[in-house]
């Protein structure tokens, strides 16, 4: 994890970091979207089988989206490195608002 760690501190500021983790949450979001598109296309009936997919998927969904945001400034936290830590929270979530706001915007102005 050490060279992973390096190869970041090195070549990228927090906003880039806070960027990538702020994006790698959009293509998931985008994935699990294209999914639900998929699935709402077909006849089958959700019944108990589709109630246990929807839950497992929630779960699953907010374990990988909680890494991406949380896992490595919470790496950084136990390393004693809490100042980084707190900016690349701030910045991811301050990307991940202002892709929200984008994102709004354009169906706002796509669909009116």
């Amino acid at each position: 994890m050490n060279s992973i760690e390096n190869l970041l501190q090195k070549k990228n500021s927090p906003s880039l970091i806070g960027f990538l983790q702020a994006a790698g949450v959009v293509i998931y979001c985008g994935f699990i979207a294209v999914f639900f598109f998929y699935m709402s296309k077909t006849k089958a009936q959700p019944g108990v089988f589709g109630l246990f997919l929807m839950l497992a998927l929630f779960v699953f969904s907010a374990a990988i989206t909680g890494s991406l945001v949380f896992g490595y400034p919470a790496y950084l936290v136990l390393n004693k490195r809490i100042k980084e830590a707190i900016n690349i929270l701030a910045y991811t979530l301050l990307f991940s608002l202002i892709i929200i706001l984008i994102s709004i915007i354009l169906i706002i102005s796509l669909t009116g």
